[in-house]
């Protein structure tokens, strides 16, 4: 399997480890730490997917799926998180959000 996974979350333990086991599954994952530095790397760089934590730092996950939405509207978004609600799930879909 081959893909490139673009992975934004501030939790560097965790990108570590989401980044370790993509990478063993074959998927090149290029990773950003917060939302602002992961709009530009979209710009610049081809990526299948984006995986990004709801809870960041400066632009939080919900305004960054907006953002993908409008500027890149078929790469596809998963928000990963561990505070998650119905409420958030549906928030995070109605943002552009393609799961949750």
């Amino acid at each position: 399997m081959s893909g490139r996974v673009l992975l934004v979350d501030d939790d560097a333990n965790l990108t570590s480890t989401l980044e370790l086991g993509l990478a063993q599954r074959g998927y090149r994952v290029v990773t950003a730490q917060r939302a602002e530095a992961a709009l530009t790397q979209l710009d610049a760089e081809d990526v299948d997917v984006v995986l990004t934590d709801l809870n960041m730092p400066g632009l939080g996950g919900l305004e960054f799926a907006e953002r993908v939405a409008q500027s890149h509207p078929d790469t596809p978004l998963i928000v990963l998180t561990g505070f998650g609600s119905y409420e958030t799930a549906v928030a995070a879909i109605r943002a552009g959000a393609y799961d949750f």
